[in-house]
């Protein structure tokens, strides 16, 4: 409301003083038309497979631990040039809000919804459970060579990433800049290696109240973004 105010309030001072005015004003577009091409693809077809879990074997009571997964994120590109990356959950609304175990590198615990995925619904409706990816930063390469991963939220400025979180908002972006650098230039590469770790959890099947065979059905879309 305010900056509509504004504008009109400038368009009557122009018209007051239309002598000394410009009449035109040049509007420009502008956009670089990238050569490079790149594709992302995952290891194991993209599936962290988790197997068969007799819901026996699951606590009634408490949350349950499903472990750990480990895919590899590859961006290869047909000439070096700076991307970053983006994820969105398939099943965001499935998430359900609880402790995972273990899912960082650093082997710490995670307890916030807002870097848990979707596991999917059961077919009363409940959520199943959530499942957290993080990437393992010290190991992440452009080209071969190791690289510090950044994010940015947004329109936001870069930033270095604690624990290689990654938060369930398709509006992070990630990247990396060359290691050691502290000015959040982005690295130019034709091979960029994200090695990822997957680790779930559900709840306790009191909650889930299943009888027959239920799934597991995960989903998230990897875009990659030319920065």
């Amino acid at each position: 409301m305010f900056k509509i105010i504004t504008l009109l309030a400038g368009f009557l001072s122009v018209l007051s003083g239309v002598s000394y005015a410009s009449d035109s004003v040049d509007l420009k577009v502008t956009a670089t038309l990238e050569a490079a091409a790149c594709t992302p693809t995952l290891s194991d077809g993209g599936e962290a497979k988790f197997g068969h879990i007799p819901v026996g074997n699951l606590s009634e009571t408490q949350t349950n631990q499903l472990g750990s997964r480990f895919l590899t994120l590859t961006i290869a590109c047909s000439e070096s040039t700076p991307v970053g990356w983006f994820i969105t959950d398939n099943k965001k609304d499935s998430v359900q809000a609880l402790t995972i175990m273990n899912p960082k590198f650093n082997g710490e615990d995670l307890s916030d919804a807002s870097y848990e995925f979707g596991l999917g619904k059961t077919a009363a409706g409940v959520n199943i459970g959530a499942y957290a990816i993080y990437v393992d930063k010290s190991n992440v390469t452009a080209d071969g060579n190791k690289i510090s991963m950044l994010y940015k939220p947004g329109s936001g400025s870069w930033y270095a990433s604690g624990a290689g979180e990654i938060k369930n908002d398709s509006s992070y972006i990630y990247a990396a800049e060359a290691s050691g650098a502290t000015d959040a230039t982005i690295v130019s590469a034709q091979t960029f290696v994200w090695p990822l770790k997957i680790t779930a959890a559900v709840q306790a099947t009191n909650t889930l109240n299943i009888s027959d065979d239920t799934s597991l059905t995960g989903s998230a879309t990897i875009t990659v973004m030319y920065l």
